[in-house]
């Protein structure tokens, strides 16, 4: 009896063991960051960008979903800080001091850290973004039916001297934080209606103001295919109009400002049986970007669309060589500064297997390539569970 007892145990133990070796999901300790190296006030002075990873929502079910921020810094080194899963989630970064978001808590790192806790947890991200105006940062959640069957996008603001929390009574399609100005698109699945709306704050207190519905005489079905973006004169945003089950319009709506009216231009039409999905950005958060009186669209095919907003020409300026086409992602990521474009890119061939590339928005031609070092294997080093890249930002 003793004999099976200790058996037992043993066996127990060794399965312990085994689920917490392959289960626990931690990350090759050669590139990973400790709290107290986070916390220091020059933690992101050699770092030039950073990269959001998360698992999904239905793999925290059992409360072991995790995120990663991965730091790259000037030697291309990559090195991942730990955090509690958030899928969709994203960054914000603004003069030397970015925001984390995890479900839980909100970090603030570089000119000082500090840490708030939810008094919920979140499970999937909508936006995140600064606002110089307000000077603080803000993070939109996608939360989800409510109690009363209405809808929960939550939304939490703050600065380091604290932060407040507020609701918006919508599901939102798509967002943006373009010239100071918190805006969403927010979509009544039932009745099928986009409305574009802007989020105010006024005295630390948070509403939503109505602006205009979209036209849509033809009842067609949207997704979102970039963020909400603006000028002096406009708001604009991409969406696919569904065709078919394989074809779709990628078309930009123009909303003048003053007046409300709206404009809807076809950029371009995708039909792919094989592949339906390829054409959707790597990451729609960040597929778009004005500059110079032009609007700037990467769709999955890697290839380069202008818009001028004076002429309402529409151009393919360049392609990323090698896109792929079928629309399998490798944790591929964009994103525009100013007159660049910063693209994250697979290669097979590659040992790193990633690649940071850096492209003039002016020429179309590469400016600089260099590997990211130790990226794949903090990817491959995470066991039972499958994490996906969610954001990217440029530091610099």
């Amino acid at each position: 009896m003793k004999k099976m007892m200790f058996l037992f145990i043993l066996l127990l133990l060794i399965g312990t063991f085994g689920y917490n070796l392959f289960f626990n999901k931690s990350i090759d300790a050669s590139h990973s960051i400790e709290k107290e190296a986070i916390q220091d006030k020059d933690f992101l002075k050699n770092k030039q960008a950073v990269m959001y990873f998360s698992t999904t929502a239905d793999q925290d079910l059992d409360g072991k979903g995790i995120s990663l921020a991965v730091f790259i810094d000037d030697k291309g080194k990559a090195e991942a800080y730990r955090m509690k899963g958030l899928e969709l989630g994203s960054l914000s970064f603004y003069e030397n001091e970015l925001m984390l978001v995890d479900k839980n808590t909100f970090k603030l790192v570089g000119k000082a850290y500090k840490e708030f806790k939810m008094n919920k947890p979140q499970y999937t991200g909508e936006r995140t973004g600064y606002l110089k105006k307000e000077d603080f940062h803000i993070s939109i959640f996608n939360t989800g039916v409510n109690k009363d069957g209405g809808y929960d996008s939550n939304i939490w603001f703050g600065n380091i001297s604290g932060v407040q929390s507020g609701n918006i009574p919508y599901y939102i399609l798509a967002s943006g934080i373009p010239n100071n100005e918190v805006l969403i698109l927010t979509q009544d699945t039932e009745k099928n209606q986009y409305a574009l709306r802007k989020v105010l704050f006024t005295k630390n207190k948070m509403n939503v103001q109505d602006l205009i519905t979209l036209h849509n005489p033809q009842n067609s079905e949207f997704s979102v295919r970039s963020p909400i973006l603006s000028d002096s004169d406009y708001y604009y945003f991409i969406l696919s109009e569904f065709i078919d089950d394989t074809t779709e319009n990628t078309v930009l709506f123009r909303i003048h400002r003053k007046t409300l009216l709206q404009e809807k231009i076809r950029l371009a039409t995708y039909a792919n049986k094989q592949h339906p999905t390829a054409a959707i950005p790597y990451n729609v958060k960040n597929s778009a970007h004005i500059y110079n009186h032009k609007l700037y669209y990467i769709n999955g095919l890697g290839e380069v669309v202008t818009f001028d907003t004076q002429s309402k020409k529409t151009n393919l300026l360049f392609t990323l060589k090698d896109a792929p086409k079928d629309g399998v992602r490798h944790n591929e990521e964009t994103f525009f500064k100013d007159d660049s474009l910063y693209a994250v890119r697979y290669s097979e061939k590659s040992p790193e297997k990633h690649i940071l590339e850096k492209y003039s928005l002016n020429s179309g031609k590469k400016m600089d390539s260099f590997k990211i070092k130790g990226l794949h294997g903090i990817l491959t080093s995470v066991k039972g569970k499958s994490i996906y890249s969610y954001d990217f930002k440029w530091l610099r």
